[in-house]
């Protein structure tokens, strides 16, 4: 059995603050580099995939504290996103990634930004370049995964994200 059949898919957490009219977001390199339809950085919410026996609040700290530098308390679940790369419909659906990611909004409680950096990798191979608060009428102007980002941050601020059902969004969305 190759490591590819073995593997299961990956439970990843995501962090969602916003504070001041501004979202805290990390820019990554691209999982995919060469195809052409991806841009060669994204910028994301921070997190990353749960450690075993380790809970989702604790992988969302952890995850908030490697990437940004920042503390957070850890509030309700607002997103379920699904990833298969490639996507749904090509040739090896999923073969290259395949991620389900729980978005929490969060709130800052302490630290000092900074620029993490991903554990799983050495320094000379590091995926995130920056960390940054990233003002929302501005979103529009930068590549953010996932797409609905922009949308779903705006109705959570005029609704109340504790008043939303968590949403589903799938790979292609």
């Amino acid at each position: 059995m190759s490591s590819l059949q073995r593997r299961a898919v990956d439970l990843r957490v995501s962090a969602l603050c916003v504070q001041d009219g501004k979202v805290l977001l990390v820019e990554h390199r691209t999982f995919a580099p060469g195809d052409p339809g991806m841009p060669d950085s994204w910028w994301i919410l921070p997190g990353g995939v749960v450690e075993r026996g380790e809970t989702l609040e604790e992988a969302v700290k952890r995850e908030m504290i490697e990437e940004t530098g920042l503390e957070c308390s850890v509030g309700e679940m607002v997103f379920v996103k699904e990833l298969l790369y490639p996507h749904p419909g090509y040739e090896g659906q999923g073969s290259r990634h395949h991620s389900v990611s729980l978005g929490f909004i969060c709130e800052v409680t302490g630290g000092t930004l900074v620029t993490g950096k991903d554990p799983e990798f050495p320094d000379d191979r590091q995926v995130i370049l920056q960390t940054s608060w990233l003002p929302l009428e501005q979103l529009h102007t930068y590549s953010l995964y996932p797409p609905f980002l922009p949308g779903f941050i705006e109705a959570g601020l005029r609704d109340g994200f504790s008043s939303m059902c968590p949403g589903f969004f799938d790979s292609l969305l």
